[in-house]
C-alpha cells in the first residue's frame, strides 16, 4: 500500500470530521495558497485517512498549541506516516530536557553577534549569485539563486570549500524534497557519509565552527555526544536553510515577480526590507510538519489518542482570517505581523535570525541590481506543497 493510500479511519474519530486530504500531492492547480485556504471551510480540526492516517489542524490558535505543548505533541515523530523518518536529527526530533541540551550546544554561533560575521558572508554570496544573471536579462530563480544561497551559509557555519556546494546540495534537496522515503532515506546516507569524513578530520584538527564544536560537547549531564547524534545534527543544520530560507525565497520572489508596485516601494524605500520580509514570510509559511499524541488528549472537543498523528500546517495559520485580518492580502504596514513561521515554545527554530537576516540581504541587493521583473511571458512558475512548501520552477526576465 502507498503513503498515500486510504487508511482505515479509528474508532474514535467521528465521521463529520474525515475528510479526504493529501498534503504531499504532487500537483496543486491554481495559487497554492488558496489551496490551502480552502482548508478552512470545513472542520477547524479533522481527520485524513492519508499517510497512515492522520489529525489536521487548521487554524492558527490550534496550530500553535499542538507545536508548543511538547508534553502531549512530542516531535519524536514529525512526519507522516509515522515511523518514515528513522533518523536522528537532533535538536528538532528530541524533546525537553533533552532537547535543551542539543540546543544549548548549537546556541552560540546563532547569536546576533556571530551571525553579524555570516551576516557579510551572505552578502558576498548574493552579490557574486545575482551578478551571475544580472546582465542576462533573465533567469530560473530556483536553480540559479534560492538553493544556492543557504547552501553558501551552511559552508561557512561548519568551515567548508565551496567547490563542495553542489554536491552538498544535492545531499539536501533528496533529504527534503525527495518524492519518496527511499530518496529522503539516500540523501541522509550520502550527507553522513560526507560529514563522517569530516567529522574525522576536526578530531584531528579542530577549528571554531560548529562542527567541531560539536565534537567537544556533552549532553545529559556529560556525556559526549554519539556518532549517530553528530552525523544528524549535522545533517540537520544541511538541510534546515532548504526548508524555510530556499523555500522563503521563491516565495517572495514570486510574490514580487506578480506586484511590480512592491518591487517599486522596496527599492525606492530600503528601509521598508524588515518589515516586508516580516509580512512576506506570515503570508507565505513553508512548515507542514507533524506531531505525535503521547498521553489521550482532547483538542476544542476533538477526542485524539496516544499514538495518533497531528498536521500542523502553518500554512494554515498565516491565511486565518480570526488570527489576521484580510490574511491573503500582503500589507507591509500590517500592525501585528508576528506568525508561527519559525514555529513555537520550545523546538522555536534556532536560526530563524540567520534566516531574516538572509533574505533581508538578498532582496536588498537584488533589488540594487536588477531593474523592474516579472515572470516569463508564456511560462507558469511552479509552486508545490509537502512537508515543506516550495517553489520549484520560476521564471523571470528583465530589461537589460
Amino acid at each position: 500500500m502507498s503513503d498515500a493510500a486510504l487508511s482505515a479511519i479509528p474508532d474514535h474519530v467521528p465521521a463529520a470530521l474525515v475528510r479526504d486530504f493529501d498534503f504531499l500531492q504532487p500537483v496543486v492547480e491554481g495559487d497554492l495558497y488558496d489551496w490551502w485556504a480552502r482548508l478552512h471551510d470545513g472542520p477547524e480540526i479533522f481527520f485524513t485517512p492519508r499517510h497512515g492516517g492522520h489529525w489536521v489542524t487548521t487554524r492558527a490558535e490550534d496550530i500553535g498549541h499542538v507545536l508548543e505543548n511538547y508534553e502531549v505533541f512530542s516531535s519524536q515523530q514529525m512526519t507522516v506516516p509515522k515511523g518514515t523518518h528513522q533518523f536522528p536529527s537532533p535538536p528538532i526530533m528530541y524533546d525537553p530536557p533533552l532537547h535543551t541540551d542539543f540546543r544549548k550546544l548549537l546556541a552560540p554561533f546563532f547569536t546576533p553577534k556571530s551571525i553579524g560575521d555570516l551576516e557579510v558572508k551572505a552578502r558576498d554570496l548574493s552579490v557574486q549569485l545575482i551578478d551571475k544573471v544580472a546582465a542576462k536579462g533573465e533567469c530560473e530563480f530556483v536553480s540559479e539563486l534560492s538553493l544556492a544561497m543557504p547552501i553558501g551559509i551552511f559552508l561557512g557555519l561548519v568551515d567548508l570549500p565551496d567547490s563542495d556546494r553542489l554536491e552538498l546540495l544535492a545531499y539536501a534537496e533528496k533529504m527534503v524534497r525527495g518524492k519518496t522515503h527511499e530518496e529522503q532515506a539516500e540523501g541522509f546516507m550520502q550527507s553522513y557519509q560526507y560529514l563522517g569524513a569530516v567529522f574525522a578530520q576536526r578530531r584531528e584538527n579542530p577549528g571554531k565552527d560548529i562542527l567541531s564544536y560539536a565534537l567537544g560537547g556533552t549532553v545529559e549531564g556529560g556525556r559526549p555526544l554519539t556518532e549517530m547524534e553528530l552525523l544528524g545534527m549535522g545533517a540537520l543544520l544541511l538541510a534546515g536553510g532548504l526548508d524555510t530560507v530556499a523555500g522563503m525565497m521563491g516565495f517572495i520572489m514570486l510574490h514580487l515577480a506578480r506586484n511590480p508596485a512592491h518591487q517599486d516601494l522596496l527599492a525606492s524605500n530600503p528601509d521598508l526590507m524588515p518589515q516586508a520580509i516580516e509580512e512576506l514570510m506570515r503570508r507565505h509559511q513553508i512548515a507542514n510538519i507533524a506531531r505525535l499524541v503521547v498521553k489521550d488528549t482532547e483538542l476544542k472537543g476533538v477526542a485524539m489518542k496516544a499514538g495518533d498523528m497531528v498536521l500542523t500546517p502553518t500554512s494554515m495559520a498565516g491565511l486565518d482570517d480570526r488570527r489576521y485580518p484580510d490574511p491573503m492580502t500582503v500589507d507591509f504596514a500590517r500592525a501585528d505581523k508576528r506568525s508561527l513561521v519559525f514555529g513555537k515554545g520550545p523546538h522555536q527554530c534556532i536560526g530563524a535570525f540567520l534566516a531574516r537576516t538572509e533574505l533581508k540581504v538578498f532582496f536588498a541587493e537584488w533589488l540594487k541590481r536588477v531593474p523592474r521583473f516579472s515572470l516569463a511571458p508564456g511560462k507558469q512558475p511552479v509552486a508545490v506543497p509537502g512537508r515543506a512548501n516550495a517553489v520549484s520552477y520560476l521564471p523571470l526576465v528583465w530589461e537589460v
